[in-house]
C-alpha cells in the first residue's frame, strides 16, 4: 500500500459508516410525528452514534408517491446467533405494525431500511430510502445512507456521490464529515483525486478553517 492509499484510509477510519444499529435510529426519531397539516414547519436535531442531523417534522410529502411493501420477507443473516435472529425479527414486525397504523413515522421507516440492509436485503433497503428522501425531504439521514448503500453495497458510485452531494447542504451546520466521506470515496474508490480535490476545497469554502477538511486536501 504506497503513502496516499494508507493516508486516505486513515480519513476513512476518521469517518463513522452511516449504517447504525436500528436502536440508536428509533432513539433519534422517537418523535418524528408531523404535526397537523396547518402547523408550521420545523426541525430539531437528530443525534445519532457519530453524527447529527436535522430531523424534519414538518408534515410528510405523501402525495403520489407509493409506500415500499411492508409484506416484503425479512431474513435475518443465518450466521447469527439465534437469539439476535429472533429479536430482529421482533423489532422489524415491530415496525411493519407501527407503520400498517401510521404511514408518517419516519423513525419505523428508517428502522426497516436498517434491518433490510443488515439482512443483505439491499434492494429492500434502498426502496425504504429513496421513499424517505421523496417524503422527507429535508431531512438527511436517508440521503446519507443511500450514498453509503451505493457506494459500498450496489456498487453504484455516480449514485452515491449523487446523494452524498444531496446529504451535504441538508445537513448543515455538521456536513463536515459528509465532504470528508465523499472525497474519501472518490479519492480510494473512485481513485479520482482530482474529484476529491474539488470536494475538499468546496468543504473549505462551506467551512472556512476547518483542520480535517484542511488536513485531507493536505494529504492528498
Amino acid at each position: 500500500m504506497d503513502e496516499n492509499t494508507r493516508k486516505w484510509y486513515g480519513i476513512a477510519a476518521g469517518i463513522i459508516v452511516i449504517f447504525v444499529a436500528f436502536a440508536v435510529y428509533l432513539s433519534a426519531h422517537k418523535n418524528a410525528v408531523a404535526p397537523s397539516e396547518n402547523s408550521i414547519a420545523t426541525t430539531t436535531t437528530a443525534t445519532t452514534t457519530g453524527q447529527t442531523g436535522d430531523l424534519q417534522t414538518s408534515v410528510p410529502n405523501t402525495s403520489g408517491y407509493t409506500a415500499p411493501n411492508l409484506d416484503r420477507v425479512y431474513t435475518p443473516p443465518s450466521n447469527l446467533p439465534a437469539s439476535v435472529q429472533a429479536d430482529s425479527k421482533k423489532k422489524v414486525a415491530e415496525a411493519i405494525a407501527q407503520l400498517k397504523i401510521d404511514p408518517n413515522h419516519i423513525a419505523y421507516w428508517l428502522q426497516l431500511a436498517v434491518y433490510r440492509k443488515g439482512a443483505n436485503d439491499f434492494v429492500g433497503a434502498e426502496e425504504v430510502w429513496v421513499y424517505c428522501t421523496k417524503v422527507w425531504p429535508t431531512d438527511p439521514i436517508a440521503f446519507e445512507n443511500l450514498a453509503d448503500l451505493y457506494a459500498y453495497n450496489l456498487k453504484q458510485p455516480a449514485n452515491a456521490v449523487e446523494y452524498w452531494n444531496k446529504a451535504i447542504p441538508l445537513d448543515k451546520p455538521n456536513s463536515i464529515r459528509l465532504y470528508l466521506a465523499l472525497a474519501t470515496f472518490q479519492g480510494i474508490n473512485m481513485s479520482d483525486k482530482v474529484a476529491a480535490r474539488a470536494t475538499l476545497e468546496a468543504g473549505l469554502k462551506a467551512n472556512p478553517g476547518n483542520k480535517d477538511l484542511q488536513n485531507a486536501l493536505n494529504n492528498l
